[in-house]
């Protein structure tokens, strides 16, 4: 009997003992989830949301976006591109608001010609100077830009850069004692148009030569952080003094990244004053960029705030500090939950890179793990991972943007945080399922010093040849060797090593894909290799969250990606918060009685296509209209006669064994912007009103002669072309006005609400040839 007791008790102790064991298997396993999950919210939320909006009864030297959003409002109340109405008076409106802060205001009133873009016009910067107590000094120079696209209210870009300058000049205007150094305010116009504005005032405003810092403000987007995205040249300096501004978002791959892309902002014309410059933009609701839901509707005023909180910073500390700033180098830099921005010379990231080398030496030396193969099993498999992440990640996005293409109610995939989420969860899926294979043949941690090879590899590759990049790899994969190479306090460490991986790159793969790039295409792809990554590095902590499951619980992992998926299905969808575009042209040739009506692209989306109906292309007059490579699809309709451009011969003269050809061109009222175009004879010089066409910076320079001239005057442009003597010249104009004139037999079906105009908008275009 006492045996039998004895024997019972044992059995009922050991399953106890069982049950405990799972119990405390089980709670640690969903909290290192949950402790994952957190840190990658974390580092999400840090990355995209702004700060809370200060009202407007908070201290007058504070910046508060219920103030700012007020002139948001003025501004954003229709389309004020230039060469448009409404552009007037948004000039005049900025210009009273700094007349009524007390500043020395002024228009600066030129025709500007971009050296980025085959783009001119008649520009109007509005110009404000608040003085410091050294005003024979070096100033601070403020930018936004007041204009914007024809499509849009441009209440986000750039409404919301003007309010911000301008509520940055009423709290430095409050403020008891003045600041050290001016600053000078500008509202530059034509940024749309080709960075005209800023152009002008380069070339040809006295107060360019005295500016020493440029900080400037611009959107592509209608939500999120204000992220600093771009310097002038050896910019340690400006960063540092930028770190000492409270939430702050910023990081050198940006700024690298930017500095090889084709694009700009007014900051490009900038460049070659070779000054220290800052350029922050929100970039978070693409698609509404550049249409008509760029209102104050769609603008976040936390994104205003988070704008004039940095402005304002970084406005108050270059001003108050020593002018001209020092010479240095570039910085690497990053931002961090609590610490703030981190900021270290760039020369720093190669020597960090080789003590990565030195450890991971040290721990194969240790571990003698290289006389084995296990190590070279990881790499491979971290590199099948990747690739094989990669390629899922792209399959995945392309075929949720062709699901949404078919479902009936539409949807922009590529957009969406949803499925964001989901190709980076298939992406770890695959990563899981790849090393679960592989420890068939070798240890966990074998596989694990493997992929840190890869990371060692990476982060040697970005510190030599491009060290702005370097911290995405060099500081997660130094705390991911703490805990390998340690003897005690592993699990902190590992912990450790993950808040840091998560902090720093999670947010920045969202913003990178469900942001920047989008999901589908080669924004799914950095997805992919970025979150196979990330798992190979936190491969001992996924270990224990998949326990013994199949697979290392890539199966539920997938399965977590498919129901995400599932919901996005059914949530993302068009609506008037989440529009497609689309833009209707009717043009017609002056030289014939030839009229079109169509799109310059091939017609996509059921409105579009429906609008136009059977599409064709168009003659190649129609090819010419615009002034990139656009191809004009649809089909032809009845003329309608409208206003049509002019060239007029002035003279003819020899030059320098070169034949000058001089006209005067004008533009029928209510022209936005002409196109012109010189081709068949090779021109060699050339000038509008003037002024010399500097060619030297074009981003895509093109075999004809082209320029685009916005804000024609009534008097006319004088436009000078130098070509070879005895040679002639054709010459092509195609003015463009807002709207689709009244066509008869022609009816366009009203526009659902998810479906609005973007860039130039609807238009109408009529095109002339002459010969010279």
């Amino acid at each position: 009997m006492g045996g039998r007791g004895r024997a019972a008790t044992a059995v009922v102790s050991s399953g106890s003992s069982l049950l405990d064991g799972l119990i405390t298997s089980t709670l640690v396993r969903f909290g290192t989830a949950a402790a994952l999950l957190a840190l990658c919210g974390t580092s999400v939320i840090r990355m995209t949301r702004p700060p809370a909006p200060v009202p407007a009864t908070a201290p007058d030297t504070v910046f508060s976006a219920e103030r700012a959003m007020r002139h948001v409002e003025a501004i954003a109340v229709r389309p004020h591109a230039m060469g448009m109405p409404d552009h007037a008076r948004v000039r005049d409106y900025i210009l009273g608001q700094l007349t009524a802060l007390g500043l020395k205001a002024q228009i600066q009133e030129a025709t500007a010609i971009g050296t980025r873009y085959q783009e001119a016009g008649r520009v109007q910067n509005v110009l404000a100077w608040l003085p410091g107590s050294d005003t024979k000094g070096k100033a601070v120079l403020l930018v936004a830009h007041y204009d914007g696209v024809p499509a849009g209210p441009a209440a986000a870009d750039d409404g919301a850069g003007s309010a911000t300058l301008i509520e940055t000049l009423r709290a430095l205007r409050a403020r008891k004692q003045p600041l050290a150094h001016d600053v000078f305010a500008l509202f530059t116009d034509g940024e749309e148009a080709g960075l005209l504005g800023a152009a002008a005032f380069v070339r040809e405003h006295p107060w360019a030569k005295d500016v020493a810092v440029v900080i400037n403000l611009e959107a592509r987007g209608t939500s999120g952080r204000s992220l600093m995205f771009e310097t002038g040249p050896g910019n340690l300096d400006a960063v540092r003094a930028l770190s000492t501004v409270s939430d702050v978002s910023a990081g050198s791959v940006f700024t690298t990244v930017y500095r090889v892309l084709h694009n700009d902002t007014d900051l490009s014309e900038f460049a070659v004053l070779g000054l220290p410059a800052l350029n922050f933009a929100f970039i978070d609701g693409a698609e509404r960029y550049h249409t008509t839901r760029d209102d104050v509707a769609h603008l976040n005023p936390g994104s205003l705030q988070h704008h004039g909180a940095q402005m304002l910073g970084i406005a108050r500390r270059f001003a108050s500090e020593t002018l001209p700033r020092p010479k240095t180098g570039d910085a690497v830099f990053f931002d961090l939950p609590v610490f703030g921005l981190i900021v270290y010379a760039q020369w720093i990231a190669l020597p960090l890179a080789i003590v990565a080398l030195v450890l991971v030496v040290i721990l194969l030396v240790r571990d003698r793990t290289w006389a084995g193969a296990g190590v070279w099993i990881g790499v491979g498999v971290a590199l099948i991972s990747v690739a094989l992440s990669a390629a899922v990640a792209w399959g995945a996005g392309a075929c949720l943007a062709a699901l949404h293409a078919r479902l009936p109610w539409g949807g922009l995939a590529q957009w969406s945080g949803l499925y964001a989420a989901a190709v980076a969860l298939l992406a770890v899926a695959v990563t899981l399922a790849c090393v679960s294979i592989a420890t068939r043949w070798a240890q966990q941690r074998a596989l694990h010093v493997g992929a840190l090879l890869i990371w060692l590899i990476l982060t040697l590759a970005a510190s030599a040849r491009s060290p702005g990049l370097s911290y995405l790899f060099a500081w997660p994969l130094l705390f991911a060797m703490a805990p390998l190479l340690a003897s005690r306090g592993v699990i902190a460490l590992r912990w450790v090593a993950a808040a840091i991986t998560l902090l720093i790159l999670a947010g920045f793969t969202y913003a990178i894909a469900a942001i920047v790039l989008g999901v589908v295409g080669m924004g799914g792809i950095a997805l992919g290799v970025l979150a196979s990554l990330i798992a190979l590095l936190l491969m001992p902590l996924l270990a224990i969250v998949s326990g013994n499951s199949r697979l290392s619980g890539a199966v539920w992992v997938a399965g977590a990606a498919v129901v995400l998926i599932v919901v996005g299905v059914f949530t993302v969808r068009r609506s008037a918060d989440h529009p497609v575009s689309a833009a209707l042209v009717y043009a017609e040739n002056a030289d014939s009685t030839d009229a079109w009506f169509g799109a310059l692209y091939r017609p996509r989306g059921a409105w579009t296509r429906d609008a136009i109906g059977a599409s064709m292309p168009a003659p190649a007059w129609a090819d010419r209209i615009a002034l990139g490579g656009s191809r004009f699809y649809g089909r032809r309709v009845d003329r309608v006669p409208l206003g049509a451009p002019n060239a007029a011969f002035v003279r003819d003269t020899i030059i320098n064994g070169a034949r000058r050809v001089v006209l005067r061109v004008t533009a029928p009222p209510g022209t936005a912007a002409l196109v012109m175009r010189g081709s068949g004879a090779p021109v060699l010089t050339s000038s509008i009103d003037g002024r010399i066409v500097d060619t030297t910076r074009y981003v895509s320079p093109s075999r004809d002669w082209i320029m685009e001239y916005w804000a024609v005057p009534d008097s006319g442009a004088i436009i000078a072309l130098s070509i070879p003597a005895g040679a002639k010249i054709d010459f092509e104009l195609a003015a463009r006005r807002p709207g689709i004139p009244a066509v008869p037999g022609l009816t366009i079906p009203e526009r659902p609400v998810y479906v609005v105009p973007n860039q130039d908008g609807d238009m109408n275009v009529v095109y002339r040839r002459f010969r010279f």
